[in-house]
């Protein structure tokens, strides 16, 4: 499958980032960037004490314009799902599609965000030190397969930011989508020309908390099979593919999607 030379960035979750080699490489030879956010990674040093999921956008889009390329793929996971979409609210003039892989519309796509947000520090990295005493069992609750690379990236997962960082990223996802014009911004994008694909695992896909509009307005909704929340864990080829047809696919927007002979929602590739 070829792509134009449009980069591809891929925005991480609550924990962790998506710059692991193997999900890299499953992309196979599109440009694929992985940054970590705000208080994650090489950027565990910087202030999160007011963090707002606006300050992570533009640090995305500070990000994107580094490339030296116009527009960007925009690929976001869960919370960095609620990343993107601002990205592509507050600096459309950087992205040229969105895909929102189980990413954030409402609160109650932020369950456990609000649970972390109302506690304290302490109390957050006592949750996690408890991951971290059993990472495989942390991933595996997610139904991912444990083996020497998803130990190895449940760990690295658990560490790349500090109990802080969670609290901080937790409180700003609720606080911004717990906002009417936060959704308000994702209907305006779904409804514009820029295209919006919708990704999800079958078995968490149930879960996921989206709108009719979105469902019914988007470029393209894929269920990829046999996976959850966390798919590019347990079937690292397979994301790669449905992000990749996905972004190959181009929908004449005034036409059903099933008059092009694809099917709009439902299993990747069923």
């Amino acid at each position: 499958m070829t792509l134009s030379n449009t980069p591809i960035v891929l925005v991480h979750g609550l924990f962790g980032n998506l710059a692991d080699t193997k999900i890299i490489s499953a992309f196979g030879d599109a440009d694929v960037h992985a940054p970590d956010l705000i208080g994650y990674g090489q950027y565990q040093d910087r202030d999160i004490e007011h963090l707002t999921l606006n300050d992570q956008a533009g640090h995305v889009a500070a990000y994107i314009r580094r490339l030296g390329e116009k527009k960007v793929h925009l690929v976001g996971h869960s919370v960095g799902g609620a990343v993107s979409a601002l990205v592509c609210v507050l600096y459309p003039e950087l992205v040229a599609s969105f895909t929102s892989v189980e990413g954030n519309f409402t609160l109650t796509d932020a369950f456990w965000c609000r649970q972390i947000a109302g506690k304290q520090v302490p109390e957050v990295a006592s949750i996690i030190d408890g991951y971290k005493a059993d990472p495989d069992a942390w991933i595996a609750a997610a139904g991912v397969p444990i083996n020497p690379w998803t130990s190895a990236l449940a760990s690295h997962w658990l560490c790349n930011q500090p109990a802080s960082t969670i609290k901080a990223q937790a409180k700003a996802v609720v606080a911004a989508t717990g906002r009417d014009e936060y959704l308000a911004g994702i209907r305006s994008l779904v409804a514009s020309p820029m295209p919006v694909y919708l990704i999800a695992g079958a078995r968490s896909a149930g879960a996921w908390d989206v709108p009719d509009w979105a469902n019914t307005g988007c470029t393209m909704r894929m269920n990829i099979p046999n996976t959850g929340h966390l798919m590019m864990a347990e079937d690292p080829a397979l994301f790669a593919k449905s992000v990749l047809t996905c972004l190959a696919y181009r929908q004449d927007r005034h036409r059903p999607a099933h008059s092009l002979g694809i099917r709009k929602t439902g299993d990747a590739y069923s």
